[in-house]
């Protein structure tokens, strides 16, 4: 019958279990949401050269305290990684300049992302509590490398 109790409780545990895998899926990564507000990471397209060579890229970030670090990642167009990098408060500035090193050997023509993570820790209000940790992905930059 269609309007059974047991296939409306069979209708209700999928509908749970699917909402449930649908949340797991939207907050498990860095594909799963960016902001633009708290920074941006830029890279131009150009030409892959010859040998191995330093691709460069921008970086701008806005946490809220000076206590922070901001890790990239570049990927190939495969989506393999191809190198990473990292920034800390204190040490480097808020807005400046990385980049990644290439072999062309080892390396395609295409579309390149770099995905970064801002992490910023705020200060405990009593003593003897831990520092609160935030983190945020920023907006993927992607650029070209061509012949």
């Amino acid at each position: 019958m269609p309007g059974s109790p047991g296939r409306r409780l069979l209708r209700s545990a999928v509908l749970v279990a699917t909402t449930a895998a649908a949340l797991t899926v939207e907050t498990t990564g860095p594909v799963a949401a960016w902001t633009t507000g708290y920074g941006h990471v830029r890279a131009a397209d150009g030409e892959l050269r010859p040998g191995c060579h330093h691709y460069g890229y921008r970086y701008l970030v806005k946490p809220r305290t000076s206590d922070w670090t901001l890790e990239t990642w570049l990927y190939d167009p495969r989506g393999h990684p191809k190198g990473a990098g990292d920034f800390q408060g204190g040490g480097d500035p808020v807005e400046g300049r990385g980049s990644f090193g290439l072999c062309r050997v080892g390396s395609r023509y295409g579309r390149y992302t770099i995905r970064a993570r801002l992490r910023w820790y705020d200060d405990p209000l009593l003593p003897g509590q831990s520092a609160t940790r935030h983190t945020v992905w920023l907006k993927p930059a992607r650029f070209r490398l061509h012949r």
